[in-house]
């Protein structure tokens, strides 16, 4: 036997084993619910461009659609005078649908992060646009600034 043929095995079930490693949770294995199909509102598209800001070709930003209606100030929010830009890094399919959001960086006030996502789930988005063809995009980030009117 070879050298190379009894290394074969070794480093198929060193594999094996880091596989197993990266798959096993507290309770001793994947959550059942973390193995179903992915949301609308929580999947990346299969093909995207990731985004930044020197991207060559772009034609057209990304950004929120002008007929997307804008989300409500949180009433607890605006009794509690709490303002602050929440910042959301999103995924927009070529339509221009959100395909995944998170939060990059919060405002401070859970109840202003938690409106913006809940309302970026619903908003319209224009996709980017590389030449005149438009494109999904990943890792786009976008502002919501809160701030009580006075």
């Amino acid at each position: 036997m070879r050298a190379a043929e009894t290394k074969r095995p070794a480093a198929a079930g060193l594999m094996a084993l880091l596989a197993m490693a990266g798959c096993t949770t507290a309770a001793g294995g994947p959550d059942p619910a973390a193995l179903s199909a992915p949301t609308a509102a929580s999947a990346r598209p299969q093909f995207f461009i990731q985004w930044k800001a020197d991207l060559p070709g772009v034609t057209r930003r990304p950004g929120i659609a002008a007929d997307s209606v804008l989300p409500d100030y949180p009433a607890a929010a605006v009794r509690g005078d709490l303002s602050g830009t929440t910042t959301l890094e999103t995924c927009i399919t070529v339509d221009g649908r959100l395909a995944d959001a998170r939060l990059a960086q919060s405002s401070g006030h859970d109840i202003l992060d938690e409106a913006t996502l809940a309302w970026a789930r619903v908003a319209k988005f224009d996709p980017v646009e590389i030449n005149g063809e438009p494109m999904a995009v990943c890792g786009y980030r976008f502002d919501q600034e809160w701030r009580v009117a006075e």
